[in-house]
């Protein structure tokens, strides 16, 4: 493609001649003139001239369709690789391309077909129909093999399930079954445990007769429970029954520590007659009015380790409810569980100064 005026740096042999030809025109008072519209060219006009024929055939921006702007872009480049060719020329061209294009077809055709029929020649010495055959039946057989083994192994999975359920939930059941019969022997066992220390009664602060023999001192213990007995709840000494008596943990060594300061263990004391035990309980109140020496003495029901837990967490929980809504601390309060079995309460008594 050749620009007017902008043709000095191109890789076309035919650039370099255009202001030659321009000038031997101008020389020779000949003029250029566009082959489409017949418009004059100037040497200030944007026109493209043939790359082929070198010819006086021209062609203006206009009749190519081409924007200044383009124009001048193409002008500034230092090389460009475009043509441009007149109709009889382009049309020379394209007929010579066909042809040769064709041709060329042609010849990447017939090495086509000839690699063809040696891949044929391959093939027919290579495969065998009834191979073929064989092995697609096989594959065939193969499928349906695996289908119904899917379908086996599935079946065999759902009944593997139904049996894991089945039996976790009869394994549930004997879990639930045996719970709910240790349960009611556990409630079974505390029940005889709670019948058999009905009849008991603890005595706290009895003084403890510092003696060696045990006869001794259990012999000190009846004397002092008897009289307790007697003078302060009003039961005679032959209708009092007193079945057992001993004391609760382990004796300390009085050989090593003074007596003064010797803890009491507990005293259990086992009744034949339970009605005694409800007459003394009905006269507790008389212990405020006793005598010096069973000043300080406290009694309470044997109870057992669930029913001593049970009184542990109803005063805990009292103590917390009284912090939660008191300033006052619960030191300065007595919390103490009257009643039995369903009707325990905590019984909340300041103490006075």
């Amino acid at each position: 493609m050749q620009k007017q005026n902008a043709a000095r740096n191109a890789a076309s042999p035919s650039l370099s001649a255009v202001k030659q030809q321009q000038h031997h025109s101008q020389a020779a008072n000949t003029v250029s003139s566009c082959c489409g519209c017949g418009t004059v060219i100037g040497e200030d006009s944007k026109a493209l001239q043939c790359d082929k024929c070198q010819s006086d055939m021209w062609k203006c921006i206009d009749c190519l369709a081409i924007t200044p702007e383009v124009y001048d872009k193409l002008d500034a480049l230092p090389s460009c690789g475009l043509r441009w060719y007149c109709d009889s020329c382009d049309k020379g061209l394209a007929d010579h391309g066909s042809n040769a294009h064709i041709d060329k077809l042609v010849s990447v055709v017939e090495k086509l077909v000839t690699k063809f029929e040696a891949i044929e020649c391959k093939l027919e010495n290579k495969s065998d129909l009834s191979l073929v055959m064989q092995l697609d039946t096989r594959i065939k057989h193969l499928e349906d093999s695996m289908q119904k083994l899917d379908h086996s192994l599935e079946s065999r999975l759902a009944a593997v399930d139904g049996n894991v359920a089945r039996y976790v939930q009869d394994h549930v059941k004997e879990m639930e079954i045996k719970q709910e019969v240790c349960k009611q022997t556990t409630q079974v066992s505390e029940d005889k445990d709670i019948e058999k220390r009905k009849k008991n009664m603890i005595i706290y602060r009895v003084p403890e007769v510092c003696a060696d023999n045990a006869e001794d001192r259990m012999d000190g213990d009846m004397t002092f429970v008897t009289e307790l007995f007697e003078s302060v709840f009003e039961i005679k000494p032959e209708s009092q029954g007193i079945e057992k008596i001993f004391r609760l943990g382990r004796r300390e060594d009085s050989s090593t520590q003074d007596s003064g300061s010797i803890v009491p263990r507990p005293l259990l004391v086992g009744l034949e007659d339970v009605e005694v035990k409800q007459k003394i309980w009905s006269n507790l109140k008389n212990l405020k009015a006793a005598d010096t020496r069973f000043k300080g003495i406290s009694v309470a029901h044997d109870m057992t380790p669930n029913q001593r837990a049970e009184i542990k967490r109803m005063v805990d929980e009292a103590k917390r409810d009284h912090v939660n809504t008191n300033a006052d601390g619960t030191e300065n309060y007595w919390f103490r569980v009257v009643g039995q079995g369903s009707k325990m309460r905590v019984m909340k008594v300041k103490k006075q100064n």
